[in-house]
């Protein structure tokens, strides 16, 4: 059965009255593996409302006293179960527990287990154990102290406090510390300036440096790639930095947990020195040190905090245990993994495959654009119906702060290795290569038709470094990457984004536009990201306000090309294919 909370939805162990003890007990069968709550099913009348708990103890009892599987849950169950209201307070819940100890006269705790929380209407909402409640209870109290405002930083701190955690976000930036102090964002996610305006009244507070209170500091700062002679390589001195401070301030009993991406090693071989050099203290006996990787994605960071699994690995077993018991407020699945290092692990292995395989569709696009193939539908064909592999979509490029650089970190690993380049660095180069690729074509498409570049104005349309879930973020974007290669070669660049300010266009060289008046006297129109604006543009507006003959470059399948090509003689390219209406 499956229901739905203001925690997501959420698998239960659930029966109906009549359900026998066998079948209860087949439910309960890997419990733990599926991550459900072990050692207890809930037994649910017709409208979903708990009416009685079967434990493994109440099957126990049954099959002691009458030997017979095929009894009914609710001959055997608990018909007055401990039920509290979901408040969303842990501290809320454990008032509720003196009184419905006393209803049942159970002045001890001793031999408590399993806590049904409840909505207002009696359905379940969470099971916990007593013992999780009161760990939690002592981790809600604790103050959070999260170094690093960015897209990680904010959103993580933001959703902390709005669980009931004291939180300080630290940023060296005045200007966002500034910013953010007077409830304004400067990370673009759908509702995080509500979030933001209403924890400032709460529990969250912004600071440049670190408060003496803080016992929990997560640290959420960039490990920017940079280039030298050996190659890309991680630069890992604002980390350092972060970690000296954290040292200085450092008391016994304090969690430190690493969020940002790093290579494997880095926690254990240079983060946990620092800290034991700065502070004199030992990690593993006076504080507890891990790594858990953010792993969200830009624009649905907020919904995937509560709904991504979290990856821990420790020092040691006290270390994975005090950060569990920090986020499983937070998130409905903690994995813990066996180290450190594998938990470094697994972040490189999330961006760096996805980097991988949108290099290999893009260089499929490259392939097929030497046999004028429309890559895009040849890719279709191939997934429909089949099972396996689905292969993704082409692109212009690969952007962002993240897959641009966590495959870099990756390679980083490789250098013991005989060959100098790694699979996920040749993956890099591809998915780099698409800027160029789509800049040549548009130009030598230009002089097919008798068109000189340096006459004509282009309009490029997604300047954000993807359009699905929206974003402001252009670091590493293809198109900013794509206008740098197209500035002196034509007569002007103009740009447009649904999401971005026209002052951001301005400061990255583009000429703003908005549209549909922006499509007037255009020469080429490209199409960069996919925000679903476009999809809603008027085509036959936009062909019709070009010069003739305009060039459209959708390079995400964002119209049907035929349409395009019957109103008016224009060139349809996409990124591995050119069509044309020109007689």
């Amino acid at each position: 059965m499956k229901l739905h909370s203001k925690y997501g939805k959420i698998k239960w162990i659930c029966v109906n009255p009549e359900t026998s003890l066998i079948a209860v007990l087949e439910k309960q069968a890997g419990a733990v593996e599926r991550g459900l709550p072990a050692g207890i099913v809930l037994v649910l009348n017709s409208v979903g409302k708990v009416i009685g708990t079967v434990s493994d103890g109440d099957v126990r009892r049954a099959l002691v006293q009458k030997n017979d599987l095929n009894q009914v849950a609710h001959k055997v169950m608990n018909k007055d179960p401990i039920l509290l209201r979901d408040s969303g307070s842990i501290q809320a819940i454990l008032d509720q527990l003196p009184k419905e100890l006393e209803k049942r006269q159970r002045r001890s705790k001793r031999f408590l287990g399993k806590i049904v929380l409840v909505d207002t209407k009696g359905r379940p909402t969470r099971v916990l154990n007593y013992h999780q409640l009161w760990e939690q209870s002592v981790a809600t109290h604790r103050h959070v102290v999260v170094l690093g405002m960015g897209y990680v930083g904010l959103t993580l701190a933001l959703k902390l406090s709005e669980q009931g955690f004291t939180v300080t976000g630290v940023d060296i930036s005045e200007k966002i510390v500034t910013r953010l102090t007077n409830g304004h964002s400067h990370v673009h996610e759908v509702g995080i300036e509500n979030l933001l305006r209403e924890q400032l009244t709460k529990n969250f507070s912004i600071s440049t440096s670190i408060p003496q209170s803080g016992d929990v500091f997560i640290i959420a700062v960039g490990t920017p790639v940079i280039d030298t002679q050996a190659g890309k390589i991680p630069d890992l001195n604002i980390l350092k930095q972060a970690s000296h401070s954290i040292g200085e301030n450092l008391s016994p009993g304090n969690l430190i947990v690493l969020r940002s991406t790093v290579p494997v090693g880095t926690t254990q071989d240079h983060v946990l020195p620092i800290l034991e050099s700065i502070s004199g203290l030992k990690g593993g006996i006076d504080f507890h040190i891990s790594f858990a990787p953010e792993r969200t994605i830009e624009g649905k960071a907020l919904q995937e905090l509560r709904s991504l699994p979290q990856i821990i690995g420790g020092l040691n077993n006290d270390s994975v245990e005090a950060t569990a018991a920090l986020f499983r407020e937070l998130t409905p699945i903690i994995i813990r993994v066996e180290s450190l290092e594998a938990s470094e692990m697994v972040k490189l292995i999330n961006n760096s495959f996805r980097d991988l395989i949108f290099a290999f569709s893009n260089e499929l696009a490259l392939m097929a654009s030497s046999h004028n193939l429309d890559i895009v539908e040849c890719i279709r064909a191939a997934n429909s119906g089949y099972p396996r592999d689905k292969v993704p979509l082409p692109s212009p490029g690969v952007g962002g702060p993240c897959l641009t650089k966590d495959p870099y970190i990756l390679a980083s690993l490789s250098s013991s290795l005989a060959e100098n380049n790694t699979l996920s660095e040749k993956g890099r180069l591809i998915n780099d290569r698409m800027y160029n690729h789509v800049v040549d074509s548009v130009l030598k498409q230009l002089t097919s038709i008798d068109k000189n570049p340096l006459h004509c104005k282009i309009l490029l349309c997604g300047i954000a470094f993807k359009g699905q879930p929206e974003t402001t973020d252009v670091r590493e974007s293809p198109t900013v990457a794509i206008a740098n290669l197209f500035k002196n070669q034509v007569n002007s660049l103009f740009g447009h984004d649904p999401v971005l300010h026209s002052d951001q266009i301005k400061a990255i060289g583009l000429i703003p536009a908005t549209l549909p008046s922006g499509f007037k006297n255009m020469d080429v129109v490209l199409f960069l990201n996919n925000h679903k604006y476009y999809e809603k543009i008027n085509i036959y507006k936009m062909v019709r306000s070009l010069n003739e003959p305009g060039l459209i470059y959708d390079s995400w399948h964002v119209f049907d090309k035929r349409e395009i090509l019957e109103i008016s003689p224009c060139v349809y390219m996409g990124l591995s294919f050119v069509e044309t209406s020109l007689k």
